[in-house]
């Protein structure tokens, strides 16, 4: 990848109070058809200080075309916020790496709140 980057990275930002979500628990799965569409595990991080995950996989990792998942785990999040009666105990974006497009750089934005999210692809 260029600049030695992840080729996934993702981003939090905590929409109720315009800041960062930092220590957000990030998990990274690929949808594994040949075992019954089982999910499997690719990589784990935190979000840092930025709200960012920036080194998901290392950079020289060649991204497969399928199906991933990625989770994260808002309850953590808003349990270390003091913030009760969330709706989302997580969040999970499922995108794909298209045949022909492994080599492309993938971001995933998920701006938070106690009661909705939303997500894009970045850049």
């Amino acid at each position: 990848m260029a600049g030695g980057r992840s080729p996934i990275t993702c981003h939090v930002l905590d929409s109720s109070c315009g800041k960062p979500g930092n220590n957000v628990p990030v998990k990274l799965e690929m949808l594994n058809p040949a075992a019954n569409n089982a999910w499997a595990s690719v990589a784990y991080g935190l979000t840092d200080s930025d709200g960012r995950v920036g080194t998901l996989l290392d950079p020289s990792h060649q991204l497969v075309a399928g199906i991933y998942r990625m989770t994260f785990q808002t309850a953590e999040y808003w349990a270390a916020k003091g913030v009760t009666g969330f709706f989302y105990p997580y969040v999970q974006i499922i995108f794909e790496v298209a045949a022909g497009a492994e080599k492309q750089h993938y971001h995933i934005p998920l701006l938070l709140s106690p009661y909705s999210y939303t997500t894009y692809r970045g850049s």
